[in-house]
């Protein structure tokens, strides 16, 4: 039987329990709140139900724990799970910081575990599409590339207070440049791996956040190029998008209107290549076959905790540049 371990029932955790119970025989969940639990039973077929991770962890016996709660406690979930010998999913951001992950690495690789951090952004099909794109260098050289990624707090759950949401609370690992690190980790997997950073990471709005709101960061990657990016909590009308400009024409990818846009200078037109929603959501039940292929069916694993603490790194720099006013070196 492959038994599964969910710890946090939040909608993120709902959607995940959604695609894994077509993979898994048996899931468990972990929530300290009663209340979700028993929303979650009573929208999947649950096993066992735990206020507490570490009674599960120490109790029964899992292939995988998925670890869906706020970053705040991804870290020490995941270290007891590895240790408990099971393969670790895990949300984005893989945590609050850079700290103690080089140890949960290694008991991965003594257990000989499988680890993924959940950048499901490249598992979109349009995403997946720009990367064979620039891949084949038909537009040349990569320049420059502008990250666009905004959107309304208090829009993103409309059923609750946003100052409930863990995302409102610095403590718990909320803010813009955590939670939307999916634009970073996009730069790394479309066009390099950045060499230096400088940002400005502020609250600039009337929202009531402990968190940040805004982040402006550039980067240059070793590979030449620049990348500016600009997450944000206060867009009424959400952006988010990446344009690619390259010696020989551009690329836009815009993640709201599920389209590419290319422009090829040769010719000096535009052509568009349209995708759907139902093509965006399609991510989360990619990746969470890609998780379940890599532990059963040797599938190389594509973002394990060590890629996941390379965008950690930069997100520890931008906090770090914005803090001392500095250019940071990765």
């Amino acid at each position: 039987m492959k038994n599964l371990l969910l710890v946090g029932t939040g909608s993120i955790g709902r959607r995940h329990i959604s695609n894994f119970q077509d993979l898994f025989d048996n899931i468990d969940i972990v929530d300290i709140s009663q209340d979700r639990i028993d929303e979650a039973k009573s929208q999947f077929k649950i096993r066992n139900t735990f206020l507490d991770y570490n009674l599960a962890l120490n109790n029964e016996k899992y292939d995988a724990v998925a670890i869906t709660a706020p970053p705040h406690v991804h870290l020490p979930i995941a270290k007891l799970a590895a240790e408990k010998n099971a393969n670790l999913f895990i949300e984005k951001p893989l945590g609050m910081n850079i700290n103690g992950w080089d140890e949960v690495i290694k008991i991965c690789e003594n257990n000989n575990l499988i680890s993924y951090v959940a950048f499901c952004h490249r598992h979109i099909p349009y995403t997946r599409r720009v990367k064979e794109i620039l891949d084949s260098e038909k537009y040349g050289k990569i320049l420059h590339a502008v990250v666009r990624w905004g959107s309304y707090l208090p829009d993103w759950h409309p059923w609750e207070d946003y100052r409930s949401f863990y995302m409102a609370k610095k403590e718990q690992g909320g803010g813009a440049l955590l939670d939307e690190s999916h634009g970073i980790d996009l730069v790394r997997y479309l066009i390099g791996e950045p060499k230096n950073i400088f940002a400005k990471v502020r609250n600039l709005s009337d929202l009531e956040l402990t968190s940040d709101d805004t982040a402006f960061l550039l980067m240059e990657l070793n590979n030449g190029p620049l990348a500016h990016i600009n997450f944000d909590l206060t867009s009424r009308n959400p952006r988010v998008s990446i344009e690619i400009v390259c010696s020989e024409g551009t690329i836009l990818w815009d993640r709201v209107e599920h389209r590419i846009e290319l422009f090829d200078a040769k010719n000096n037109e535009w052509k568009n290549e349209e995708y759907t929603k139902d093509d965006f959501l399609s991510m989360y039940p990619i990746q969470a076959k890609h998780f379940y292929d890599s532990i059963y069916n040797n599938k190389d694993q594509e973002v394990d905790i060590s890629d996941g603490l390379k965008t950690q790194k930069i997100i520890d720099a931008a906090f770090k540049s914005s803090s001392d006013k500095l250019l940071v070196e990765i």
